[in-house]
């Protein structure tokens, strides 16, 4: 891998396990051969990028998902034991690593809805507000490395509750710039926050 922590292969023109089959290919991953993994990772990779992205259409999370994904094959490469196919496999490892971070960031995003109701209408008395208050100071930290119009829009819609329209009207932009500033901002705290909440989650439930 590179110093980026990707996947930097060389493509040989006299690829020896080019024509290899399958299974073959991971028994030889299975004992370490790094040359039968290159060639997996290039005979599956696009194929299992369009199955992510047909359920979750963003280049980054797609990407991301199928370098962890082989990543994770050459980690436990000694276990890497297929018992069905290997395309079947790796295709049921994308769509477990999707669903999970479509989980993942349905819980963060509730919870930062019940951060701002908590914030807003100052609920809850037990050891948990604590927590709470911690996460919306975080928040408030965090918002601060926002870039300063993002920044503002996020805070009107969030905050003082303003819909994309009311927001578009007030500052003189289109409500779909509006909503795109707050969907950036959301998705900078997320993932920020997201390894503080699953603590919170942990710990309390």
């Amino acid at each position: 891998m590179g110093e980026s922590g990707k996947f930097t292969f060389q493509i040989e023109m006299n690829n020896p396990y080019k024509y290899v089959e399958d299974g073959e290919l991971a028994r030889q991953i299975s004992s370490g051969n790094h040359c039968a993994f290159e060639e997996l990772f290039h005979r599956y990779k696009e194929r299992l990028y369009g199955h992510a992205y047909r359920m979750i259409p963003d280049t980054e999370i797609c990407n991301d998902i199928i370098q962890d994904i082989f990543i994770a094959v050459w980690t436990k490469r000694r276990s890497f034991i297929i018992k069905t196919s290997v395309v079947a496999y790796l295709t049921q490892a994308v769509k477990n690593r999707v669903l999970d971070h479509i989980s993942h960031q349905k819980v963060v995003e509730h919870y930062l809805e019940e951060i701002y109701d908590f914030e807003k209408n100052g609920r809850c008395y037990t050891e948990e507000s604590v927590l709470e208050r911690e996460l919306i100071a975080l928040i408030d930290s965090e918002k601060s490395e926002l870039p300063p119009r993002t920044k503002e829009i996020f805070e009107l819609n969030r905050e003082q509750q303003l819909s994309y329209k009311e927001i578009g009207q007030l500052l003189d932009i289109s409500e779909k710039t509006a909503k795109k500033q707050v969907h950036n901002a959301l998705r900078y705290l997320r993932a920020k926050l997201t390894t503080l909440l699953f603590s919170f989650l942990i710990l309390f439930f």
